[in-house]
């Protein structure tokens, strides 16, 4: 592979524009449709999950007071937080260490003090996490430093409806197609094992079925399970690991195994749709995950708008 050359500020803003431009509009949905100042504490408290300082001391998304600042390690506690901030930041917590808690946890609790707005903040805590996640990794990928400041930044022309944005920018991703289909499928189902999305694990790509993905190659995406993937696919895995896992961090050496293994277009393409495929963390924290197959698996295709479409059984191969 040849080095990659230098960008400065996001690299999707060059090498994905209308995925960066989708998730920016999504994210300005977000911000008119969900509480301002709570969402200004989730992004706080991600960023310092993440271990994120950068992030820390981007611009706010809203008004919070330097007593909850100061005081926003000990927000179980502290009188500086109302019941509301309290389950929203119950809420984000859990949806980012483990998204599986999140329906018979602290969902009960932000329902009653959001009503109607509930979903937009969960929507909004998605768009924070994982967009925090992979823009610490870009940044590592790409030696610098990517914040909400530029992946956030307010755009024109964002829907009123924040699952409406969030739905173009899956599909801007969608469209996204240098990525081998096998490969795609490998990340998709990594990213499901780790949410432990029902619906995402009974699903199988047609694209990369026919592309010579079967089950026994599938079952390899299961964590711990990679044995026999080739170095390529190996990368992509580990790489979807250090996003969705922990703190988001990357070594030296698996930077370097990124680089080797991918071009830089590529690799901005694999970390925008491990961000799709997250999508599901807000059926998981609803517990609206379910299969919606008794056995066997769903087929889905993606169509040239960018559509995800559930068809038939594609024939075996050889027929």
């Amino acid at each position: 592979m040849q080095p990659w050359p230098l960008l400065e500020g996001d690299p999707r803003a060059v090498l994905a524009p209308t995925v960066f431009e989708a998730l920016r509009r999504a994210v300005t949905s977000v911000r008119v449709a969900a509480p301002s100042s709570e969402l200004e504490l989730v992004r706080l408290r991600v960023a310092m999950l993440l271990d994120d300082a950068a992030e820390s001391a981007a611009p706010a998304w809203g008004e919070v007071t330097e007593a909850q600042r100061g005081q926003l390690a000990d927000w179980p506690t502290s009188d500086a937080f109302s019941a509301a901030d309290r389950a929203a930041l119950a809420l984000a917590e859990q949806f980012t260490i483990d998204v599986t808690g999140v329906a018979a946890g602290p969902l009960g609790a932000a329902a009653g003090a959001f009503g109607a707005s509930t979903l937009p903040l969960v929507q909004g805590v998605f768009l924070i996490d994982l967009g925090q996640r992979c823009a610490k990794v870009l940044g590592a990928l790409f030696g610098g430093t990517v914040t909400s400041a530029e992946w956030a930044a307010p755009i024109d022309g964002a829907p009123a409806d924040p699952m409406e944005a969030i739905s173009a920018l899956l599909r801007a991703t969608a469209r996204l197609q240098n990525l081998d289909p096998v490969l795609r499928e490998l990340v998709r189902m990594r990213g499901a094992h780790h949410h432990r999305c029902r619906r995402c694990q009974s699903v199988r790509s047609v694209a990369a079925i026919e592309a010579g993905a079967d089950e026994d190659l599938l079952a390899r995406t299961i964590p711990g399970a990679e044995k026999g993937l080739d170095p390529q696919a190996r990368a992509a895995l580990a790489l979807t690991d250090a996003l969705l896992v922990g703190r988001a961090d990357l070594d030296a050496d698996l930077i370097a195994e990124v680089h080797r293994r991918f071009v830089d277009a590529d690799a901005v393409e694999l970390i925008c749709y491990v961000m799709r495929n997250s999508a599901n963390k807000i059926a998981v924290a609803f517990g609206a995950d379910a299969a919606i197959v008794d056995e066997g698996f769903e087929y889905q295709m993606i169509d040239a708008e960018g559509e995800t479409i559930t068809v038939a059984a594609p024939p075996p191969r050889g027929r």
